[in-house]
């Protein structure tokens, strides 16, 4: 992940002054120390901000407020991660959180909790941080500056965000807005309009547009009444314009982006924005099938991207040139564009980044007909989709047992708060000798009453870690979403001893869900995988097993199932989730499934010849061959046809070709007509 600019900083850490104390639960600050840090922020260069930091430090005093020098510290161990000196960073602020854990100040304990975890954003890691953010966010139930309830909330925004938990960001980035509104200074209108963009862009990220769009008009309306048009009218018309993409407005967003054109098209400092502009253009032709005009504009994009690679990356420019260049025709250069950015992406793009990109790599490979190859990407995909679901069942788990860590953390912080305050009893009555005997009776008295609260709280957390390990045992066995079992029940049963007599697997995987996501959004695309998972239940025995196996695949196991049953098992399944549309909302969406089925064992192999995963896989093979075939059917391999040793090999490498040759005997099983279009 790129190192963050300064730019990032600020607006993570941007001040909310309060210029006095007026309010008594506000901590007090040096008015004159907060804004020379004021206006260290508003510069862009990070050494001369260090040499700054520096000398303020050096002006402070015992009798300078507690908040502003945690302040202080804090932005100069920024500075040093800034500068790269992270392991100095790292120092400075250990020495800054026993400052703010003696004063036992939440303000300055959330302060100083965040700048760590800012710390760790810079650093690119999203994961760590998230894990941390209870650090911050407990003793700020408690904290009453503006700039810290800001700065916490803005941070726990962003790190949400990043991980796709877009309700959570949005909720802390309007607590972070109602901190804006209790200050009122030069920074004021700055923060309210970044706010307000920043919010709509959640919004429209939650298919929320009408809201998103009074963000965004409330935001115009600030900075024109305020002649700040100069500073965000761009941004914000580059928001709305992708708003607008996402409502299928082509026709307005493309007029939004001719008016950002016109206003940063000679400006050599907005050069970022001037290419995302032209490629966002690109992609709308893409989308209205005009590819002509597409691969002129992403032309002219990449050309500019080329001679400017310090600032922007030319790749994902490279293969939408590609992905045209296929659909007009000028196959071999479309190709080569394209496997140009995806060979390199393999090893150093996201799972999730990769798996996009495939999906768009495989609808090239099947318009022009190389369907072998388009299978090979499509398994390639279903893997990384795979590891995202997997990576994201592993997040759930985290989350809730940090959830729980944190609730037993603030349990410990405030029984050692009770233990100092009785430690601070005995040293103020040490001297005295008469009240000796009292104080020891005091003390037993309290220790009793300690104890007594110690045992409760103690058979408190019991009860609520039991609670938490029978959520975390059952969501280790049970999908979120649709309740179905997960693929560790499935492995758990198969790979635990047990006897196997005629059993057999069906694998299928929802058709074009990608499509439903992209165009009807996400919360339609998880009513589709549950309606379904509702639907495979209706028409599967007692004793099948029905497992949500990754995204929208899907596996039923079926046991003491004939071969010659299985043929008919794959038409129910087919028939009852392509007969009837699924409602999501006040839409009708008609769904198909391709499907792969086999018996278990097959062809009566034993297991050191083909295991229960090699048998699956060999499913899977043949549904992605349905999917190349056109989607909505279930391929079955019925029968061997050839000595195991003479078939392993092929069946391993060219599954068309066992095919062809006869080496295994296929049955194909063809869905309802009305879920054919879906």
């Amino acid at each position: 992940m790129p190192k963050l600019n300064l730019l990032f900083v600020l607006l993570l850490s941007v001040v909310l002054t309060t210029a006095t104390a007026q309010e008594s639960s506000i901590p007090p600050v040096d008015a004159a120390i907060e804004s020379q840090l004021d206006e260290v922020l508003n510069q862009a260069d990070s050494e001369n901000s260090m040499q700054e930091l520096l000398a303020i430090e050096a002006s402070l005093t015992p009798e300078t407020p507690l908040m502003t020098r945690v302040r202080t510290l804090n932005y100069i161990a920024l500075a040093h991660g800034y500068l790269g000196d992270i392991e100095t960073a790292f120092k400075q602020i250990e020495e800054v959180k026993e400052i703010a854990r003696v004063s036992r100040m939440p303000d300055a304990i959330a302060d100083v909790a965040a700048t760590e975890i800012l710390l760790l954003v810079m650093q690119g890691k999203v994961s760590e941080a998230l894990a941390n953010l209870n650090d911050a966010l407990v003793p700020l139930e408690q904290a009453t500056s503006p700039r810290v309830l800001y700065f916490v909330n803005n941070l726990a925004s962003y790190v949400y965000q990043q991980r796709s938990q877009f309700d959570r960001a949005l909720e802390h980035l309007i607590y972070a807005a109602d901190a804006v509104a209790k200050s009122n200074d030069s920074r004021t209108l700055t923060r309210l309009i970044t706010t307000k963009t920043r919010i709509a862009t959640l919004y429209s990220q939650q298919k929320n547009y009408d809201l998103a769009l009074q963000q965004l008009d409330e935001a115009l309306q600030l900075a024109d009444s305020n002649n700040l048009l100069d500073v965000y009218e761009v941004d914000i018309l580059f928001e709305r314009a992708s708003l607008e993409t996402s409502r299928k407005n082509y026709d307005t967003a493309l007029g939004l982006y001719q008016q950002v054109i016109a206003r940063i098209q000679d400006d050599p400092e907005r050069l970022n924005t001037y290419i995302s502009v032209l490629n966002n253009i690109g992609d709308i032709d893409i989308r209205m099938g005009d590819y002509v005009a597409a691969r002129q504009v992403l032309e002219r994009a990449y050309n500019l991207a080329q001679l400017n690679t310090d600032e922007f990356d030319p790749e994902v420019i490279l293969f939408n040139l590609g992905y045209v260049n296929v659909f007009l025709g000028d196959v071999e250069k479309g190709l080569r564009e394209m496997r140009q950015v995806v060979e390199p992406a393999r090893e150093t793009w996201s799972p999730a980044e990769l798996e996009g990109l495939l999906g768009e790599y495989a609808e090239a490979l099947v318009h022009i007909g190389q369907q072998n190859e388009a299978v090979n990407v499509l398994i390639e995909q279903r893997e990384l989709r795979e590891k995202a679901y997997q990576n994201e069942q592993q997040k759930s788990i985290a989350e809730l047992q940090n959830l729980y860590d944190s609730k037993d953390k603030a349990m410990q912080i405030e029984l050692l708060s009770q233990k100092n305050e009785l430690n601070q009893q005995l040293i103020e009555n040490e001297s005295q000798k008469r009240t000796i005997l009292l104080l020891l009776v005091i003390v037993a008295i309290f220790a009793m009453v300690f104890v007594a609260f110690a045992y409760r709280a103690a058979r408190r957390s019991n009860r609520e870690l039991k609670v938490a390990n029978s959520k975390l045992a059952e969501q280790s066995v049970r999908d979120p979403l649709t309740g179905l079992l997960n693929r560790r029940a499935l492995q758990n049963m198969l790979r635990a001893p047990h006897e196997v007599s005629h059993d057999a697997m069906l694998l299928m995987d929802v058709d074009h869900f990608k499509r439903i996501n992209d165009n009807l959004g996400h919360a339609a695309g998880d009513e589709v995988l549950i309606e379904v998972s509702k639907r495979l239940l209706q028409v599967s025995r007692e004793t099948d097993m029905v497992v949500r196996w990754g995204g929208e695949e899907f596996l039923i196991y079926l046991s003491n199932t004939e071969a010659s049953k299985m043929p008919i098992m794959a038409k129910r399944m087919l028939d009852v989730i392509g007969s009837t549309p699924i409602k999501a909302g006040n839409q009708e969406i008609w769904v198909s499934a391709t499907a792969g089925f086999i018996s278990y064992p097959f062809a009566d192999l034993n297991e050191t010849q083909m295991d229960w995963e090699e048998t699956l896989q060999l499913a899977d093979m043949v549904l992605y061959a349905g999917k190349v075939h056109g989607r909505n059917q279930a391929w079955g391999v019925m029968a061997l046809n050839k000595p195991f040793n003479e078939a392993q090999k092929l069946l391993e490498t060219d599954l068309p070709g066992a095919i062809d040759q006869g080496v295994i005997t296929v049955e194909v099983i063809h869905g309802p007509e009305q879920g054919s279009e879906s």
